[in-house]
């Protein structure tokens, strides 16, 4: 009996020795990825500031220059010499969209989250009203089906909405009649927002660069834009624990799908 007790104290000696040992490691992880967390968050904001600053003044004097050019000897340079300087003027200019959109990429990761609970059927409409104008002449048939409560940042999911709705009437641009829906249903435990329109589509073997920065599946002549905004929209939805995804048949149309969850006081 003695020996037994004595192997079950040497056990549950062994047993805490090893806990302890584990819980040491643990912190000692834990404050290793702190630390990693801390520089790269470092790193991300010395990146934010040179996107923002010290590539942004070349692209000031170069734009400037241009425009001196002009206004002093346009008078005298010939239809190739003006031509070059606004491909210059015009590629500076995208590039300034470019830093631009990829500044507001990097803050998004970075920026608090307001959560309160809206209807997102009423915060849709006022999108819907909101892009109706940039139509013109178009004509564009807009729909928003009925749609719950969500709990989530309403700036930065007003900004998913405009951006998937926008995206719909630029692809939609070939239609004679463009129809774009937008409506949500109830899913386990989250509620999935989908932006439906009839435009170009586009090959779903294609899908995994969607919602990359950058990755363009149009080219820029065929349809404008710099390829961010699908990226801030996975970031934006990443932040609130959820998905996006996209179906498409090439030249019928597409679908774009973000989920929230429900509200859950342990993921705020």
């Amino acid at each position: 009996m003695k020996k037994t007790a004595e192997r079950e104290d040497l056990i549950q000696m062994l047993v805490h020795d090893e806990a302890r040992r584990l819980n040491a490691d643990l912190d000692h992880r834990c404050d290793e990825r702190t630390r990693e967390l801390q520089q790269a968050q470092t790193e991300v904001e010395a990146f934010d500031y040179c996107i923002s600053h010290d590539l942004r003044a070349p692209l000031i004097n170069i734009g400037g220059f241009v425009d001196l050019l002009v206004n002093h000897a346009g008078d005298t340079l010939d239809a190739t010499s003006l031509h070059y300087l606004n491909t210059i003027a015009t590629s500076t200019y995208r590039l300034g969209r470019m830093i631009d959109d990829l500044a507001s990429l990097t803050r998004v990761g970075r920026a608090d989250l307001h959560k309160i609970s809206f209807d997102l059927e009423v915060m849709s409409q006022h999108v819907v009203d909101e892009l109706r104008p940039l139509a013109g002449d178009r004509d564009v048939q807009w729909s928003v089906g009925e749609m719950p409560l969500v709990h989530a940042d309403p700036t930065l999911l007003r900004e998913v909405l405009v951006q998937l709705a926008s995206n719909a009437m630029k692809f939609t641009r070939i239609r004679t009649e463009a129809r774009i829906r937008i409506n949500a249903r109830r899913g386990h435990q989250e509620t999935v927002v989908s932006v439906r329109d009839n435009g170009v589509g586009f090959d779903m073997m294609l899908r995994d660069r969607l919602f990359h920065a950058f990755r363009r599946l149009h080219a820029v002549t065929e349809f404008e834009g710099v390829g961010i905004g699908l990226a801030r929209v996975r970031r934006i939805i990443q932040r609130h624990h959820g998905r996006t995804w996209a179906e498409a048949v090439q030249g019928t149309g597409a679908t774009f799908h973000f989920s929230l969850p429900d509200a859950n006081p342990l993921r705020e």
